[in-house]
């Protein structure tokens, strides 16, 4: 029997992203949706890993002690100084800016397991090379939230050696970005995940989700970005709001960011805008593909793990 999961997770805990001056959530999903959504597609695992936080995987595990045909494994998707790495089975948050070897020690010391999310990434931090060097059980071969080809294909090339486990993440932000890429694995419960895992036994299934998935997330976060800014700037922020980690990162931005947050998606909401911003950023990525292919083709060193 083999089970499904989902090793790369999101929900309103993983903080507030920044875009020059703009500052958004990374997400608006509260993590009992995320449990109820994946549930619903079918999955026996889950992997809640917000950025910097274990808050929100705690809040799902918690959660799931009430329902049935589910687990939740608690991880961080961990800032490091030389990209970022996963870690799952945690029972503390890992804290962001150490170095690579660093983060990983403190994983193990909590038995934890560590995987390289999108580790070929040309557009969000990654460790690249960095990862031959570093002690891994797992790279994502298949994140889906990765809409150019070059980041998968790498990682897929570079798993044909054997010497991690293979997974898949969805890497969701958004309730309608799940379920485009998932991990199989011997069992259906989340030990058999992490068995599976050290053995090197798990499958990597599934693709990137369509642009206008990416599209429907960076709308719905702006819109309740702004929604909250806005009650932020009339006081209408209550004392109990303020428990919300969304509300409580808006309500410390100054005025100035405030303004500039409305103002740019002011802009990012007339219809053509958000089309437009993702075909552009969609040829700057097949740009940059085409840069790191070509300076791959040039240079075997890359390939002496294999």
């Amino acid at each position: 029997m083999r089970g499904i999961a989902d090793v790369h997770l999101h929900t309103r805990y993983s903080g507030v992203g920044k875009l020059g001056p703009i500052r958004f959530p990374e997400s608006i999903v509260k993590p009992e949706d995320v449990v109820n959504h994946a549930r619903g597609l079918g999955f026996d695992v889950v992997c809640i890993t917000d950025h910097d936080s274990i808050q929100g995987a705690m809040l799902a595990s918690d959660y799931v002690r009430d329902l049935d045909g589910i687990e939740v494994i608690v991880g961080e998707e961990v800032t490091t100084s030389e990209g970022e790495v996963i870690g799952l089975f945690l029972n503390e948050r890992v804290p962001p800016g150490l170095t690579a070897a660093e983060t990983i020690d403190l994983i193990r010391e909590q038995d934890g397991l560590v995987l390289a999310p999108h580790p070929f990434s040309l557009h969000v931090p990654a460790l690249g090379n960095r990862l031959f060097e570093l002690d891994v059980d797992a790279i994502e071969t298949v994140n889906a939230g990765h809409l150019d080809n070059y980041a998968n294909r790498k990682a897929k090339d570079v798993a044909r050696s054997g010497r991690w486990a293979s997974v898949a993440g969805s890497d969701a932000h958004s309730l309608p970005m799940m379920g485009y890429a998932h991990t199989t694995f011997d069992g259906n419960t989340a030990d058999d995940l992490r068995r599976s895992i050290l053995a090197r036994t798990t499958g990597s299934v599934g693709d990137h989700f369509p642009l206008e998935k990416a599209i429907h997330w960076s709308v719905a976060v702006a819109l309740q970005s702004d929604i909250l800014i806005l009650r932020s700037i009339l006081g209408m922020i209550r004392e109990a709001d303020i428990r919300d980690p969304i509300v409580h990162r808006i309500d410390l931005m100054d005025s100035g960011q405030k303004f500039l947050a409305l103002l740019g998606s002011s802009i990012y909401f007339i219809p053509p805008v958000p089309y437009i911003c993702g075909i552009i950023s969609q040829k700057v990525l097949r740009k940059l593909e085409k840069q790191e292919t070509l300076g791959v083709a040039g240079s075997k060193d890359s390939f002496k793990y294999l």
